[in-house]
């Protein structure tokens, strides 16, 4: 992106505020996993990676390390069309699991869109340790629910959910759908 794809403005409000407000309402804290000062801004704790350069695995790793909770939703900054209702959705199956993984339209997981218990620290910590940056693998190592986007379908908003802004081209598109101005104030 060139840029930290956080701050891109989307509807006049940063891309990860709409994150953060589709969270709000289903967890008991909130906090952000970033590796610079100006996150401080959002008025939440930022936790940074100790691993830096090794992946999304890591924002796993620091998200359990750093809660005080049985579960840690992670988002991704980058999923802007994200909403309550996913959330909610995957917190009402996540039951016995340690992971809680929707799989997007194109039947891939979405790890940077799941929930995780902190019983599957020792799991992650070990993988890291052993060089294993790629999440997927974690799936086999603890008792995990794949979410079928058929199951999520229905849920308002939900051909948009998985949507990264990662590049010039997808913010650009962002902003043509223009589906953030219903989360404007």
């Amino acid at each position: 992106m060139g840029r930290d794809k956080a701050w891109l403005d989307l509807g006049g409000r940063p891309m990860i505020t709409y994150v953060m407000d589709s969270l709000r309402p289903v967890v008991r804290e909130l906090a952000v996993i970033a590796n610079g000062d100006d996150y401080e801004l959002l008025g939440v704790p930022v936790f940074q990676d100790l691993n830096k350069g090794i992946g999304p695995i890591e924002a796993v790793r620091v998200a359990l390390a750093a809660s005080q909770h049985d579960r840690v939703i992670l988002a991704g900054c980058d999923l802007p069309f994200v909403t309550t209702e996913l959330f909610t959705y995957l917190l009402n199956h996540a039951g016995k699991y340690q992971s809680v993984v929707p799989l997007g339209p194109d039947n891939k997981p979405e790890p940077l869109c799941a929930i995780y218990s902190r019983s599957s620290l020792p799991k992650v910590q070990g993988m890291i340790e052993a060089g294993q940056f790629k999440i997927s693998p974690l799936y086999d190592l603890v008792d995990t629910v794949f979410i079928q986007f058929e199951d999520i379908s229905g849920l308002p908003g939900s051909a948009l959910f998985f949507e990264n802004i990662n590049t010039p081209e997808q913010y650009s598109r962002a902003l043509a759908l223009r589906p953030f101005s219903r989360y404007s104030p």
